[in-house]
């Protein structure tokens, strides 16, 4: 088998067993790096810094998927705690995200109240978001897919 050191330097075509001599002089591991090659290509390396080394590799070729998060708002909700979940949304928004924001339908509340509360959410969401699709009903719920703009 054809062995290669750990500096990349070709030793030359050697036994299995020099090959691992070799190896455990060095203190590291001996890796058949191209099986079907004639003869093999054997490595001599730190197996666990190749095996993070080629993680590394494949992670880097990755891209982060786009996260949706939903937020619920009462229809009794008090001004201030709506303006401080929307800049809890613009934040979220800011880093890459999309934005759910569903007005939840409460026993006693009419439905003149829940749409009031969607249109103060979207008047006050206007200046950093856009909405993605229209207010639908699901349900008992009116909601609103919304992104930065």
């Amino acid at each position: 088998m054809v062995v290669i050191d750990a500096e990349g330097n070709n030793l030359g075509v050697l036994s299995k067993f020099d090959a691992l001599n070799l190896a455990k002089e060095a203190e590291l591991d001996l890796v058949l790096v191209s099986p079907n090659a004639n003869p093999p290509v054997a490595r001599i390396v730190d197996y666990s810094k190749l095996k993070y080394e080629r993680s590394k590799k494949a992670r880097k070729g990755q891209t982060k998927p786009i996260e949706n998060k939903e937020w619920w708002f009462s229809p009794t909700i008090a001004d201030r705690d709506l303006q401080i979940k929307l800049e809890k949304v613009k934040d979220f928004l800011s880093k890459g995200g999309n934005a759910k924001l569903t007005v939840k339908w409460k026993k006693r509340t009419l439905p003149e109240q829940i749409k009031g509360v969607m249109d103060k959410i979207l008047v006050q969401s206007a200046e950093f978001a856009k909405p993605m699709s229209e207010v639908l009903r699901e349900g008992r719920n009116l909601s609103i897919l919304v992104k930065l703009k």
